[in-house]
């Protein structure tokens, strides 16, 4: 879940209003989403988040009204097989399960969760949501042929019983969990840090979702490229910092969508005092020209940058290579950056050329560049 869902779903809550936090619990083979995908249900249909699109999202939707009414919540297994996948427009087959659970707003317990997240997201800890997933009465879902068999994917409808808590490092929040034979070692040695797990104890399972911190995009630049990119780094879910050395470019008027915005010390001295740039970071590097883009990428090669990007021609790169060479640099210390920057797209406006950058972060964050 992003940023934005979590904060979602704590204002919901905080108003008192029943919601459906429907989430990808296990997937076998090719699905659309990966397990920990989760989607917010308000009760007149209204959602946030996905998990998976298409005609299996349109069902999930429909489960999470009625469990809305009922107050019951649901497991859904698809069977996305080739036919049904074919028929639902969704290139990939296997199965998938989805949990559609009941959240009450006036369960104080539930709330608090939720705003506990929120609160650590904006100071940077690491939590862990856990759900406790009941006994299950599977039977198979008639209803679910209402809109035509051709166009539905088989699903088995099963009666749970869930509950909700939370873990940070070193302290359990139980919530409404059901506890069977769970202790505080087991869910330390079970957790994983990037990838959602479940684990079963009797007969119950324990789905434990990492609240991952985004990763960071800092630009070192505030020009029209930078204005575009930061924009679409926050829809990509990013964490994203401005810098620039000129006040009059880092108005909250010109970077709106940024989490933070820093006036650096002039020609971008010591640009990241301050700051920890490690792995889940990415640096692009966007300055108003050559002895700018050389000062900020010499003291970012001495971190440890996850991404480094520049933007320029090769005959400016090459240039500057040079003089890092000259300064000590290695060759190994320069392959790490990517210059020119973004994908070749063709990209000739700011808009565009921020496009290609964020296409190469994609890429990067997937193990694809």
């Amino acid at each position: 879940m992003n940023k934005e869902l979590y904060r979602h779903i704590r204002d919901c809550l905080a108003r008192r209003q029943r919601l459906v936090l429907a989430t990808v619990v296990v997937r076998s083979g090719s699905g659309p989403r990966e397990a920990g995908a989760s989607m917010a249900v308000k009760e007149g249909g209204e959602s946030m988040g996905t998990v998976g699109g298409g005609l299996l999202e349109a069902q999930v939707i429909a489960a999470a009204k009625n469990a809305l009414h009922s107050a019951r919540p649901v497991c859904l297994t698809f069977s996305l097989t080739a036919k049904e996948v074919a028929a639902g427009g969704m290139l990939c087959g296997g199965k998938v399960e989805v949990l559609v659970d009941v959240l009450e707003g006036k369960d104080t317990r539930i709330l608090t969760i939720f705003e506990k997240i929120v609160t650590a997201q904006e100071e940077g800890r690491s939590l862990w949501l856990i759900r406790s997933i009941g006994p299950e009465e599977s039977e198979r879902d008639a209803s679910s042929n209402s809109v035509g068999p051709e166009l539905v994917f088989p699903v088995v409808r099963s009666s749970v019983g869930t509950g909700l808590g939370l873990m940070d490092e070193d302290n359990l929040d139980a919530g409404s969990l059901e506890l069977t034979n769970l202790t505080m070692d087991t869910l330390k040695q079970e957790r994983r840090r990037e990838e959602t797990v479940m684990i079963a104890r009797d007969v119950v399972r324990y789905l434990l979702q990492p609240v991952v911190l985004p990763d960071r995009v800092i630009i070192a630049g505030a020009g029209h490229v930078a204005q575009e990119l930061a924009t679409l780094c926050h829809f990509l879910g990013l964490r994203t910092v401005v810098i620039d050395d000129r006040r009059e470019f880092t108005g909250r008027d010109r970077f709106p969508a940024a989490d933070e915005i820093v006036i650096a010390r002039e020609a971008f001295q010591d640009c990241f005092h301050g700051m920890e740039i490690d792995k889940n970071c990415y640096i692009v590097i966007v300055t108003r020209g050559h002895e700018h883009d050389w000062n900020v990428l010499a003291q970012v090669l001495r971190t440890g940058a996850g991404y480094i990007g520049m933007i320029g021609s090769r005959r400016k790169r090459d240039a500057i290579y040079r003089s890092l060479r000259e300064e000590g640099f290695y060759a190994e210390d320069l392959d790490r950056v990517h210059c020119p920057i973004g994908i070749a797209i063709g990209a000739r406006t700011p808009a565009e050329i921020a496009v290609s950058i964020a296409a190469e972060l994609i890429a990067f964050r997937a193990g694809k560049s």
